[in-house]
């Protein structure tokens, strides 16, 4: 199909795979990154160590470091602000004699000296001082809030044998981007000729392709059904809350994901065999791009090339009334030649497939498919009511995803008050914003106010199926009272819940008195 527009991106999905394929990523992602995240993540990673030919020991190690860069990722990540984080990164390669482990994510400017002497501390230390400091640190109790000070760090040094490689990539003025490299030999006496600065290199470059086109979420690697139930667990966690999760988006992808399996053809790269392929969600000003591309065998590129062209000029109705005759005459060894999920994802998208071949070699090309979902106009707007001396000051902010309610509660009739806001809320839970915080900073309140909380609040918690809420309970050092209605309110609900202590000019003080996690 000719590209034209925002069509041309199509393209972007062999230039993406090639590179990866080319540096043996045989796994990518950037993303958020969160404990469930990173557990699928290591179900997806762990199963495709499963098919590959090295010593127990080594997939192991392999694992092992996975685990500790994930969790690194996790704990140390800084974010933007509330409601804005950079994306994380993780990548794994597999070359001749090595495996190799890349994690990214945000750091404070501040950190880096630090972190730095850290790391160069590390890379100082033969095997036997290594686990020396570590028990040192261990002894001395030396470990951070967020866990660690430095024990993953050494550990994984210690596992893999080899120096820790990292580089800081200016951000901002004050964050910066940090990269961790580390290799994992299958023999402990290989020397690697090949320059890990290099590799890292080559992983920054492909960041920035990863930033350039905003790709949201990425995989590249062997596709089979286990990859496909723990890509799209990951896919549902990362979208959770946006426009892509509506289910017939969700539909959509599965079909994509499925049609890799479908019309993939086995692959040899390496000496390993499978159906190779890449899914990745982008994203514009107006829309999202669901892309997938695989090999596929230039017997098969004409007959696949009719039927999605044939798809693609159909009107609705015609194409409604194709896909019913197909169903009747559907046979259980049919399924590929049908195009029954092709036909599927026409209708749910309703719009055109874009596509494109590529050559290969005299045996394969390259089939890149990609869907474009407009994206949802957003429900409601700001909402701001002004404080008098009995109702407070309500904000809704939707671009900043921050709700607040400020000041004294105690309306003539609270049902009338409140009662715009709860229809807000009602509009707002229909297509929610992936992350809010919601901030109650309330003086006085009557009962009824108190009920009309509890209902919002519940409210709250059913949005968290598709949402991350934080809710933030303020309240004066002297207030008991308040301080315990907001303790009876994080046991109604499943939510994040902060319990802030202020003083009496309601400025913050302390945020580590109670916190309950979802």
């Amino acid at each position: 199909m000719e590209q034209t527009g925002e069509n041309k991106s199509v393209g972007l999905a062999f230039n993406l795979f090639k590179n990866m394929q080319q540096d043996n990523l045989e796994y990518t992602y950037r993303g958020s990154f969160n404990t469930a995240t990173t557990d699928n993540i290591l179900s997806l990673a762990e199963s495709n160590l499963k098919d590959t030919k090295e010593k127990v020991k080594i997939r192991k190690r392999v694992y092992f470091i996975m685990v500790e860069g994930l969790q690194n990722i996790t704990r140390h990540q800084e974010t933007l602000s509330e409601s804005i984080n950079e994306p994380g990164l993780f990548v794994i390669q597999r070359k001749k004699e090595s495996y190799y482990i890349t994690t990214g994510n945000l750091i404070k400017q501040e950190n880096i000296e630090h972190l730095q002497g850290l790391l160069d501390k590390i890379n100082s230390l033969n095997a036997a001082e290594l686990k020396e400091y570590y028990r040192e640190i261990l002894n001395t109790r030396n470990v951070s809030a967020k866990g660690g000070a430095g024990l993953g760090l050494i550990e994984i040094a210690r596992k893999s044998g080899k120096q820790l490689i990292y580089d800081f990539e200016p951000y901002s003025d004050q964050f910066s981007f940090f990269y961790l490299h580390t290799e994992i030999p299958f023999d402990e006496d290989f020397v690697n000729t090949e320059s890990s600065n290099n590799i890292m290199i080559n992983i920054k470059n492909l960041h920035k392709m990863l930033n350039e086109y905003n790709i949201l979420l990425n995989f590249t690697g062997i596709f089979n059904q286990e990859n496909l139930i723990n890509l799209l667990t990951i896919i549902e966690r990362q979208m959770k809350g946006t426009v892509i999760m509506l289910r017939k988006v969700y539909k959509i992808m599965l079909e994509m994901l499925q049609n890799i399996l479908k019309y993939a053809d086995d692959y040899t790269f390496n000496d390993v065999s499978g159906h190779y392929g890449i899914f990745f969600i982008s994203e514009t000003e107006k829309s999202f791009a669901i892309n997938t591309g695989n090999y596929i065998l230039n017997e098969k590129v004409d007959e696949l090339k009719t039927k999605i062209d044939t798809i693609n000029h159909l009107e609705y109705e015609a194409l409604y009334e194709h896909y019913t005759n197909l169903l009747k005459e559907f046979k259980k060894d049919d399924t590929q030649r049908s195009g029954l999920g092709l036909i599927d994802m026409r209708m749910n998208s309703k719009q055109p497939f874009v596509y494109e071949f590529f050559p290969v070699d005299e045996n394969y090309s390259f089939y890149s498919l990609q869907i474009f979902i407009q994206k949802k106009t957003q429900l409601v707007k700001t909402l701001a009511i002004k404080s008098t001396l009995d109702t407070p000051e309500v904000i809704l902010d939707i671009e900043k995803s921050v709700f607040k309610f400020t000041g004294r509660s105690y309306p003539e009739d609270p049902y009338i008050f409140y009662e715009p806001i709860i229809k807000w809320f009602e509009d707002y839970a229909k297509n929610p914003n992936s992350f809010a915080v919601v901030e109650f900073r309330l003086e006085y309140y009557n009962t009824t106010s108190l009920r009309i909380f509890t209902k919002i609040l519940y409210m709250l918690e059913k949005i968290s199926e598709r949402s991350n809420i934080k809710i933030k309970w303020f309240y004066r050092k002297e207030d008991e009272d308040a301080m315990e209605t907001g303790l009876r309110f994080s046991k109604l609900i499943e939510l994040e819940f902060n319990m802030i202590e202020m003083e009496d000019d309601f400025s913050d003080i302390d945020e580590t008195l109670y916190l309950k996690k979802k």
